[in-house]
């Protein structure tokens, strides 16, 4: 999956608008791909899921200094989202390799609903806590270009 591009960047602004621009693409980009990614046998979109939180981190380990607390408890949820999806992903990748070993399967299918469920939960528990409506405001608040 390719990144969105982020839009209105500018290279004469002050880095902190631009940095709450760019988080807030990868957050859009994160959240617009959940809906796909919390159904149970979605693979495909629960690993891009996966590489947009890993963006998301990305950027948020780099510009959270300038972003403020709100971005480093995001890049916290970001990172356990990556790692939860990436065991989801783990269980994908190696299922058609196990074939003809029904034992390895059916552990591998296990694990993998195991994890699925543990992801649902986390991502339900992000979002109530609102960590992600929160980054999104302080992002809005801090990107001085964008349109009320």
């Amino acid at each position: 999956m390719k990144a969105r591009p982020v839009e209105g960047l500018d290279p004469a602004a002050p880095l902190r608008p631009n940095a709450a621009r760019i988080a807030l693409t990868r957050l859009d980009e994160l959240r617009a791909l959940a809906e796909g990614a919390l159904e149970p046998g979605a693979a495909t979109a629960q690993h891009e899921m996966r590489i947009a939180a890993k963006r998301l981190r990305y950027v948020l380990e780099i510009f959270a200094p300038c972003l403020g607390p709100e971005a480093e408890r995001a890049r916290d949820a970001a990172k356990a989202l990556q790692g939860g999806l990436g065991e989801i992903h783990d269980c994908d990748t190696m299922l058609p390799r196990a074939e003809g070993i029904e034992s390895l399967q059916m552990l591998l299918q296990t694990r993998r609903e195991l994890h699925y469920r543990s992801f649902r939960e986390l991502w339900q528990a992000q979002a109530q806590s609102g960590v992600w409506s929160v980054l999104q405001e302080t992002c809005r608040d801090l990107d001085t270009t964008m349109d009320p």
